[in-house]
């Protein structure tokens, strides 16, 4: 299809005309004859066009298409991958033959469920069409929280403060969090003083979601058992229970070791709530789904993907426009520019000198910003400024030490700054906090067992990404293949860099040193390279 795109958002996103499109592609005989590629295909593009592509996971797809219960754990079956390739193959088809004339093409990246929609004249090339933010998405449209004290009949002057400072410390960590609006943990004890119930309460301050436990003591024993309700339906969506050993002398001990358990499970950037505002299912004000520039940001982290980089981008600086004194606006879009190499993807200046003046910028508006320090690294790092970028690494950890994703993405930074073991220590603690981390944390969890010759650990590692097309990860693949003596599976591997010019500036050192400062461990990457014979280009 030698053609050439002409952005037609009237038609484009009408329901009628991608009614009418999708209508045509039924009448494949790879959609005719398959009910679940038709209500596939429906879903994703409905959710889309709805404004509601950050709730497109592997998760709602097969609650939502493959009508499977809400226990389904994706990191234990494929089959939601089995028929998005079924769906990539089928689409493909469908535009080589019946399709070809078409003025729309619908297609699924890999590596995302979000599909992109391309305008076709004849005669002209093709160009995607990205699609725009919702018009509801604010940076102050975020998550207000109550934690309500916590229970316990207990009447012993030393357990009631452990239980009310558990409650105090955990509304404090809240509060940390840009994402969330904390209600004043003072303010939540007057109001239950005055025996109003749990549904007046989240009236009251406009609360999306409520945290309350309760505190038994026996013998030797505690038992804290912590609950999340969503008090737009009324449901409990999440609760634990933690059962220590305790005495007089380590009381708070204990409060310090389950906060960043509760908080890791509940507020971080993969975390319940976060899960919750996904799949659409956290409600604003006005009763509509509650998305935030951070759950974009969110979602670009857990896949990676050209795809959503680019629409992560875009609803920044719209974000920017919109509220310009927002320093968590102006460090994410700060990161993003500093990322942009990774993606091919254009700034309106040089990505480094951008990035690093909005983080300054961010810093400006808010010195104790974590994410602006996470930025400020980041850029540092990319300037080969190992101590500066350790520095601002360290900073920003110690303004949110809870933050279990935050503090994964900073262990990341360490690693490619060289300090390849605090790096993988603080990967291990998000982790550890957080069991439903990005994935490409296992990259680096890769690397790491790469450098101490662990190549079969490292190569499942690598395996676990859910981003094999990322340059790097195609690279790290390739040396752990040749080391391992299936130099055959390395250099067909290594092919899959060579199909673009983007991708095929990972076979420079220059590139990857960009990204990667322990010099020892870029020099064993590429003599993998060279033990499989394969050229090693020495300028990007």
């Amino acid at each position: 299809m030698g053609t050439k795109a002409s952005e037609r958002a009237g038609d484009l996103f009408s329901g009628e005309f991608v009614q009418e499109q999708l209508q045509k592609i039924f009448l494949c005989p790879a959609f005719s004859v398959s009910e679940i590629l038709r209500r596939f295909l429906t879903y994703i593009v409905q959710e889309t066009l709805a404004g509601r592509s950050n709730t497109i996971k592997e998760y709602t797809i097969a609650v939502n298409v493959l009508n499977k219960p809400a226990s389904f754990r994706p990191q234990q079956d494929a089959i939601v991958r089995i028929h998005a390739g079924r769906l990539r193959r089928a689409l493909n088809y469908y535009y080589k033959e019946q399709g070809s004339r078409d003025e729309i093409e619908i297609s699924v990246p890999k590596g995302s469920y979000v599909p992109l929609f391309t305008t076709l004249i004849k005669g002209e090339e093709r160009k995607e069409i990205i699609l725009p933010v919702p018009s509801s998405l604010s940076l102050n449209d975020t998550v207000t929280l109550v934690v309500m004290p916590f229970k316990t009949l207990e009447t012993d002057i030393a357990r009631l403060s452990f239980v009310d400072c558990l409650g105090q410390q955990l509304a404090a960590e809240f509060g940390r969090f840009a994402d969330f609006s904390v209600v004043s943990y003072y303010a939540t004890q007057q109001s239950t003083e005055k025996n109003r119930d749990i549904s007046e309460i989240a009236i009251h301050y406009g609360a999306q979601y409520l945290v309350s436990g309760n505190v038994q003591f026996e013998s030797r024993k505690m038992r804290v058992s912590v609950q999340l309700t969503d008090t737009h339906s009324g449901t409990q969506v999440w609760s634990e229970l933690y059962h220590r050993n305790y005495s007089a002398s380590n009381l708070f001990d204990i409060a310090d070791n389950i906060i960043p358990l509760v908080i890791g499970n509940l507020a971080d950037f993969n975390g319940i709530i976060a899960q919750q505002m996904a799949r659409g299912m956290t409600r604003n004000r006005k009763g509509k789904p509650c998305s935030t520039p951070i759950s974009f940001y969110h979602e670009f982290y857990n896949n990676f993907q050209e795809s959503t980089f680019k629409k992560v981008f875009y609803s920044m600086e719209q974000a920017v426009q919109q509220d310009p004194s927002s320093d968590l606006a102006w460090a994410l879009l700060g990161e993003l520019s500093l990322l942009a190499f990774l993606f091919s993807h254009d700034t309106k200046e040089n990505p480094m000198v951008q990035g690093l003046r909005y983080a300054h910028m961010a810093l400006n508006l808010n010195p104790l910003s974590q994410q602006a320090h996470i930025t400020l690294g980041l850029a540092h790092l990319l300037f080969d400024r190992k101590k500066a970028a350790c520095e601002s690494l360290e900073r920003a950890l110690a303004l949110s030490p809870n933050a279990a994703g935050m503090t994964g993405v900073i262990g990341c930074l360490m690693f490619a700054a060289g300090e390849t073991e605090r790096g993988i220590f603080l990967i291990n603690r998000s982790i550890e906090r957080n069991k439903s981390y990005p994935s490409i944390f296992n990259l680096f969890i890769s690397l790491h067992h790469f450098i101490h010759q662990e190549f079969e650990l490292a190569y499942q590692s690598a395996e676990k990404t859910g981003i094999p097309d990322l340059g790097l990860n195609i690279l790290l693949r390739v040396s752990i293949l040749s080391r391992m003596g299936r130099k055959t599976e390395a250099s067909a591997l290594l092919k899959t860099l060579k199909e673009t010019a983007h991708h095929k500036s990972w076979v420079s050192k220059e590139f990857v040193s960009r990204l990667l400062l322990d010099k020892k461990l870029v020099d064993q990457l590429f003599q993998g390279l060279k033990s499989a014979s394969i050229p090693v280009l020495t300028v990007a």
